[in-house]
């Protein structure tokens, strides 16, 4: 007991230390300069030596990043419930009335400032709040209630332009006739009578503003009077309200009180000239004199849109979390236990750099504060099923060496030395796919891309170096004098070049098909991502409630849109029940079910024996915002494409990069293509899964490249038997690397839920036909171009085909 407490201790003081950013800097700093170090020396001891300082240096401080977990790994609204809102901040008239003006960085800023003041003045406190956009904010809740959300919502929405006007003297004869009257407008006045039935009736209001929000210095709920708001102006705004009341007769002229364009009151004065100090009253429905003044002290200069709302219900979420953590178990387990097997005790080491990588991944998004969320999840998985990846290429390198007859000692310094290019460039277009996702994804598909990204920094530096620092010490202190693997692939010497022609035909066809569906589909393609709408979702646990049953419960409903009702069941948290509807229709939805099945305002119990009740969670997306998002989703496809070529030609010839970006059209349009064809609906979450099967099917492409790449320089032959033989060369490391993927996100689509298993669904079809185009596309189109008119493969390249050529014809 006394060793777990001193050690306690001791995490808890390096903990203080790395608050303090001093110490983090330097901790920093100590460990760049030996990275920088590790690469520069020649001295094989010394790299050794460095590398371990460095590893252990790293793995400590991930390891203190992350403790304790509960505190340091916070969670976003779909692992804990919650809501979020996506804000557009709308352009003010200028002063002409007509034309509006662009908004600024500076109301961006004021509008985020009295979002935070509301939120805390609600007694809700650490609201996340960040910046989309030119004109967006996103607004994150954790742990709030759907009940709370809808209040929190009308607060986001008001915007408390509060204005007082003078009512013109004989506004009841001028307002009825609707006679133009020089310097006034005419507005609607909405009250009640004695039988509490409301009113319209017009009112004659002077067009100059007698006082504004900015002359208020106080406002908050009066304790004499429910349903009122007691006003204290500052020194300006006393000034005007005596020179807006001197000359009015009392008893007779009145003051009209205008909040957000609407008329709520038109008092009469009673005595003039009137102070500082006044009343707002007709504030009858619960809580809206507290949101009223806490708006008006936290008044907004430009009005705020609601384009989307997510609320989870603490339920869901705790679902979320549950299908998250067995999915991510299983396919880690299933991914360390195929590279143990198959490689011995060269996978141990690999299992050890894979360990490393994900302590890595967790202390990065602790130190940078990263929440973890559902897609992030899935990156996570899905990284640690990639980062298998450059383990494999180093063990089939390291394989192809000791078959030479080296040394286990020589074989590990040539297989890290040729694996390096590859490695290098597979994760750099994999990166350069999650860069793209970080600058121009929505909020719901940056939690993917943010661990993406951390997850492929963490690979390189797990596979390259911190491995081949173990290997180092193994052989080093003769515990690595021979190594055997696994061999269930064999080199055969395929003739994959020779079915281009048909392979491409299919292709091509396939390609036809995912096209076609989007043109029968159309609009139905579409989820409300990127056409608008909401999304009400209820887990039902073991309850039973047929879809076509939810059908005939809203067939006879006053609604703008037809519903579609959707099911699924997952062995972990049971029943989910998904209607997706017109915003509007949203409430009259959801009021409907609990009526027709009263189950769902009842308490039920899950697969696990769980009690709890029934929330709906919801997701809303406006029209405005799902096109935006369908445009910036395209974009963000098209950037990485034209990145990954750029990269491409960069680093290889442009021959490659054209063979490459087809191959990259083709899986993205047939993954999307088959996602519709199946009855799925393309969302956000799709499209961070084409981008990230773009980058996993350019590794694909990158290993065989690089391959080629290298053939060039040692062997002569006809293009299409370099080509073959590449291909040959490292089918072992595609049918691995593919498994071991396949295996991870087999998990997500078993395990996960409806998000989880969407976004799997697509990284199934695309590993597929990711591995297929590699083989079968990019390679024939390589050699069509290289041997045709429009470009030009390297000169040593066609040297040596031209060679093998005359060679082979004898002449």
């Amino acid at each position: 007991m006394l060793a777990v407490s001193l050690f306690t201790k001791v995490l808890d003081y390096l903990n203080s230390m790395l608050k303090d950013p001093l110490a983090l800097f330097a901790i920093a700093m100590t460990l760049l300069v030996l990275f920088c170090w590790y690469f520069a020396t020649e001295i094989e001891r010394r790299k050794r030596n460095i590398g371990t300082f460095l590893v252990l240096g790293v793995a400590a401080l991930c390891f203190l990043a992350v403790y304790p977990p509960k505190e340091r790994l916070k969670g976003s609204i779909d692992i804990v419930g919650g809501s979020s809102f996506s804000l557009r901040v709308q352009s003010r008239l200028s002063e002409d009335g007509v034309t509006k003006e662009p908004v600024t960085a500076t109301q961006i800023d004021q509008a985020k400032k009295v979002i935070e003041q509301r939120i805390n003045g609600m007694g809700n406190a650490e609201p996340l709040i960040s910046q989309q956009g030119s004109d967006g904010i996103l607004l994150q809740m954790p742990g709030i209630d759907p009940e709370e959300s809808k209040r929190i919502r009308t607060i986001l929405e008001k915007v408390a332009h509060l204005e007082l006007r003078q009512v013109h003297p004989d506004s009841d004869q001028l307002s009825q006739t609707k006679e133009f009257v020089p310097g006034y407008k005419l507005f609607t006045l909405k009250r009640k009578n004695k039988e509490g039935v409301e009113t319209s009736s017009p009112i004659l209001l002077n067009r100059r503003v007698a006082l504004g929000g900015s002359d208020i210095k106080s406002a908050a709920p009066s304790s004499m009077s429910i349903g009122t708001v007691d006003i204290t102006l500052n020194s300006a705004g006393e000034d005007k309200m005596i020179e807006l009341t001197r000359n009015m007769t009392p008893g007779k002229d009145s003051i009209a009180i205008v909040l957000d364009g609407e008329v709520i009151s038109a008092p009469v004065v009673q005595s003039v000239p009137l102070g500082r100090r006044f009343e707002v009253n007709g504030l009858d429905k619960p809580g809206e004199a507290v949101n009223l003044s806490n708006a008006l002290m936290n008044p907004l200069e430009n009005p705020l849109v609601v384009e989307e709302e997510r609320t989870v219900s603490p339920t869901l979420g705790a679902a979320v979390v549950q299908q998250g953590i067995w999915a991510g178990v299983l396919g880690l387990i299933l991914t360390f236990a195929f590279v143990l097997v198959y490689y011995r005790t060269a996978g141990f080491v690999a299992l050890i750099g894979l360990l490393l990588n994900c302590l890595m991944l967790f202390g990065v998004m602790a130190m940078l504060g990263f929440p973890f969320s559902l897609p992030g999840i899935a990156g996570i998985v899905l990284t640690i099923g990639v980062a298998v990846d450059a383990n494999v290429l180093i063990n089939e390198r390291l394989r192809e060496e000791l078959a030479l007859g080296k040394s286990v000692k020589a074989s590990l310094g040539a297989a890290y030395d040729k694996a390096f290019s590859a490695i290098f460039d597979s994760n750099m277009t994999s990166l350069i796919t999650a860069i793209i996702l970080l600058c121009f994804a929505s909020a719901s598909v940056k939690g993917f891309a943010v661990t993406l990204t951390i997850g492929i920094l963490c690979s390189l530096f797990s596979a390259i170096l911190a491995t081949r620092v173990l290997f180092l010490w193994g052989t080093d202190l003769n515990l690595l004098k021979r190594l055997s693997f696994l061999n269930l692939i064999s080199s055969k010497n395929f003739d994959f070049m020779g079915k281009r022609v048909p392979c491409i035909l299919l292709s091509i066809l396939v390609t036809i098909i995912s096209i076609g569906t989007f043109a029968v589909k159309k609009e139905r393609s579409l989820g409300i991502d990127f056409t608008g709408g909401t999304r009400v979702q209820f887990l039902l646990g073991q309850v039973q409630i047929p879809t076509a049953d939810v059908e005939k419960a809203l067939a006879g409903l006053p609604l703008n849109k037809a519903v579609f009702p959707q099911d699924e069941t997952n062995p972990t948290s049971g029943k989910l029940l998904t209607i997706r509807c017109d915003s509007r229709d949203a409430d009259l939805v959801e009021a409907k079910m609990r009526e027709v099945f009263p189950a769902l305002s009842e308490k039920v119990t899950d697969a696990q024996g769980t009690h709890y009740k029934i929330d709906a969670s919801r997701e809303e997306v406006s029209g405005y915002l799902g096109g935006s998002l369908l445009v910036s989703s395209m974009l963000a496809l098209g950037l990485g494409l034209v990145g990954i070529m750029i990269y491409v030609t960069i680093r290889f010839e442009f021959s490659f990069a054209i063979g490459a970006f087809i191959a990259l059209i083709h899986d993205c349009v047939i993954a999307a293509g088959l996602v519709v064809l199946f009855g799925h609906e393309l969302s956000l979450i799709h499209v961070g899964a084409i981008l990230t099967i773009a980058g996993y099917s350019i590794n694909d492409t990158i290993i065989i490249f690089d391959r080629i790449r290298e053939s060039f320089h040692e062997r002569r032959g006809t293009l299409l038997e370099i080509m073959n033989e590449a291909i040959n060369a490292t089918l072992s490391r595609t049918v691995l690397t593919s498994t071991a993927t396949l295996v991870c996100v087999l998990a997500l689509a078993v395990l996960g839920g409806a998000a989880l298993r969407d976004f799997s669904i697509v990284i199934l079809i695309g590993i597929v036909a990711g591995t297929y185009s590699s083989i079968f596309v990019a390679s024939p189109i390589v050699f069509w171009w290289s041997k045709g008119k429009h470009g030009q493969m390297r000169p040593d390249a066609l040297d040596a085909n031209l060679a093998a050529e005359v060679s082979t014809t004898g002449r």
